[in-house]
């Protein structure tokens, strides 16, 4: 199969996918005033066939052995270049981001080779067919990790309800039945495929919840709940929401009630030794995802942060200058551990993975400073950055004089310019969106403690010891 067009990934999503959302069934995705702003981002990523822009489709694209051309977020990257291409890929698309689903895919055809080598099983052959067959249909895939885990003192085999952790509740010959749900899910609703992994390590009474799998988004037995981010603004509101105005995220709750699976989309059923390492593999090269977008967020913020202390006459008081400078810090910080992750990686069964270490780290240092730095934002605003009038005040024949009259800056800064950047910092940091991207950032690729634990991994905390022993004995 050819390259997908836009249209051909759109007519994809009209297939009787059992949706929720904000208390309704949406019967298309594609039409509903919400999903379709997101459906049709994405959309663009498929391009527009043979009118696609030479440049765009070499950068979105790869061929195969066979020279079949595929899109690139279903290759995982081979060596330091192909790493150094995909990110750059990833940072230049509208819609969702491919990142979590590849490296999803590469943990497991990392680990199909060891669980084959151990147990006799057929994994490798699996994963490495449904990878080629995803990849040659162009699919859009949503990865399902995070269960709903109950009482998390406890792992799934003692919970007082097996389901909380998504398991295996029958083996038959041809396939198994999987029950449960999966939270957390980016974009369900406008995907093609499911990739179903467990989502912690796993002891040996965990087996029946040690299980990854392939699972079509319209498949019998699996319901997305969505969640209600808040609703898109529109194009009317440009002005007031420049980053938000016409966006719209959503993660799922999918529920899986009783939802067959056949052997060849299965990739690990009750191999429960080798969960804590597929996890290891997934979030180092899901949080790849760190070097794209957080020197580039923190670039922002100081653009935003010169820029208003610019207009408010501020530029030379001290302290101003000096948390600026902090944040330029930071911006360099990351772009050492950026340069330190995909110049220090490592080839796995053909897979080029990042260094973990700085991966992590960058994100760390990201949730580490980012709160302070938005609160720098609010204060350099002022009032305004919550109370300010609409743009449309602005053009409003009755109240535009007086809103041009109060809201100027220093000498030659009108009140529009200071107005579009009063909105654009209230977008960035106060409002539904940012709210969103806040916890997102947070909570996605793992939570700050478990980057803490994965930079933690390997160091040696013991010669630490045995050097301070040494000075003092």
């Amino acid at each position: 199969m050819a390259l997908r067009t836009a249209n051909q990934y759109l007519d994809s999503l009209r297939d009787d996918r059992v949706v929720y959302y904000a208390g309704e069934r949406i019967r298309d995705v594609v039409e509903h005033p919400h999903f379709g702003l997101r459906a049709r981002a994405n959309a663009e990523q498929f391009g527009r066939g043979p009118e696609e822009d030479p440049a765009t489709l070499a950068l979105r694209t790869v061929r195969l052995p066979d020279g079949e051309p595929i899109h690139r977020w279903h290759e995982p990257p081979k060596n330091r270049d192909e790493l150094l291409k995909f990110i750059e890929m990833e940072e230049s698309m509208p819609g969702d981001a491919h990142g979590a689903m590849t490296a999803g895919l590469s943990g497991l055809r990392i680990l199909s080779r060891k669980m084959d080598a151990k147990h006799g099983t057929a994994y490798t052959p699996r994963i490495d067919a449904y990878a080629d067959w995803y990849a040659r249909n162009d699919m859009h895939g949503a990865f399902a990790m995070t269960d709903a885990k109950g009482d998390r003192s406890k792992p799934p085999s003692g919970q007082a309800d097996p389901d909380l952790w998504l398991r295996v509740v029958e083996r038959r010959k041809d396939g198994i039945v999987i029950r449960g749900a999966k939270t957390s899910v980016t974009s369900a609703a406008l995907a093609n495929e499911l990739l179903v992994l467990p989502t912690h390590g796993m002891g040996p009474a965990d087996a029946d919840w040690s299980v990854a799998c392939a699972v079509p988004a319209n498949a019998p037995g699996v319901v997305m709940i969505s969640n209600y981010a808040g609703a898109p603004w529109g194009e009317r509101f440009r002005f007031d929401k420049p980053v938000s105005h016409s966006t719209f995220h959503h993660d799922a709750t999918v529920i899986f009630n009783d939802v067959f699976v056949p052997n060849e989309r299965v990739f690990m059923d009750g191999e429960f030794e080798f969960t804590r390492e597929l996890l290891g593999y997934f979030t180092t090269l899901h949080r790849t995802g760190v070097l794209v977008n957080e020197p580039r967020g923190t670039r922002r913020l100081i653009g935003a942060a010169q820029l208003m202390a610019r207009y408010n006459g501020l530029e030379s008081v001290g302290a101003i200058r000096s948390t600026i400078a902090e944040m330029i810090e930071t911006a360099q910080l990351l772009d050492a551990l950026r340069f330190t992750a995909l110049n220090r990686v490592q080839i796995i069964e053909g897979i080029c993975v990042p260094d973990a270490v700085a991966c992590n780290l960058a994100g760390l240092t990201v949730t580490g400073k980012r709160d302070a730095y938005l609160t720098f934002l609010c204060e350099l605003c002022g009032g305004p950055v919550l109370t300010a009038p609409s743009g449309l005040d602005l053009v409003n024949p009755e109240t535009a004089a007086m809103v041009k009259k109060y809201y100027v800056g220093k000498e030659g800064v009108s009140a529009e310019e200071r107005l579009r950047l009063v909105k654009y910092i209230y977008d960035v940091c106060a409002s539904d969106a940012s709210g969103w991207t806040r916890a997102s950032g947070v909570t996605a690729a793992g939570s700050p403690g478990a980057r803490r634990v994965a930079v933690g991994r390997g160091f040696d905390l013991e010669g630490c010891v045995k050097a301070v022993l040494g000075e003092i004995s």
